[in-house]
């Protein structure tokens, strides 16, 4: 399997869930990874056990975190040809009305603008690098029929809509020069999914490889691994 050898890419959200499996499915399609988590301790395990793989510890929400990141880049590689923002909170409740007032703005800078942030501080770097491309990880709770109809964690859909619009501005921005698509994974059984969510999180690494080898040309769009879905 070498479908990714030779791409340099940069995963926040690494140490768990989906992020922790992408890592395992992309190292064996030879890619080489710099993973970003909060947890320092997971990280070193995981450079243990996957060659390629290089940890950095921070917090997405740190406004200085992309800095550090463009100079392990540029120390590593010197270009970067994959950034896939994965990393998310979630908060599970019945509506606004069970929600903490402040938790609209926990989740829109930790799954919103952290990712804005990040692509900004890398872009030069994309710019260098073969077919770069952005993955936005979304999800399908922040599809527009969704935040209408359901009025459950309404500050995690409004973060994943607003999320799935950033990929709609940077891919028309920045078209012909980085694809930019957003990423729906499935439910899985993940801390953020819970245990009763119905798929693995596997599956969410293959949909994530399946969208990140489809052809440059492939811009500004939402899918769920291989299959276009509504915004």
């Amino acid at each position: 399997m070498s479908r990714l050898k030779g791409r340099r890419i940069v995963l926040t959200g690494a140490s768990r869930g989906v992020g922790r499996e992408t890592v395992r499915l992309f190292t064996a399609e030879g890619a080489e990874i710099i993973g970003v988590a909060r947890d320092a301790a997971k990280l070193e395990q995981l450079a243990s056990e996957f060659p390629g793989f290089q940890p950095l510890a921070g917090d997405i929400t740190d406004r200085g975190l992309g800095a550090r990141i463009a100079s392990a880049v540029t120390a590593r590689w010197g270009a970067l040809d994959l950034l896939i923002n994965n990393a998310a909170i979630q908060e599970y409740n019945a509506g606004f009305h069970a929600e903490p007032v402040d938790a609209l703005e926990r989740n829109l800078t930790t799954n919103v603008l952290s990712a804005h942030w990040l692509t900004n501080a890398l872009l030069h770097l994309l710019e260098r690098g073969q077919e770069p491309r952005v993955i936005n990880v979304s999800s399908g709770a922040g599809k527009l029929a969704a935040v209408r109809d359901e009025a459950n964690m309404p500050a995690y859909r409004l973060s994943k809509l607003l999320l799935n619009g950033l990929t709609l501005s940077y891919a028309g921005d920045l078209k012909g020069k980085v694809a930019v698509n957003s990423l729906d994974p499935g439910w899985l059984k993940t801390d953020l999914g819970g245990p009763n969510a119905p798929g693995e999180p596997p599956d969410g690494a293959v949909r994530m490889l399946e969208l990140a080898t489809k052809p440059f040309s492939v811009t500004g769009g939402f899918w769920y691994g291989a299959e276009p879905i509504d915004f």
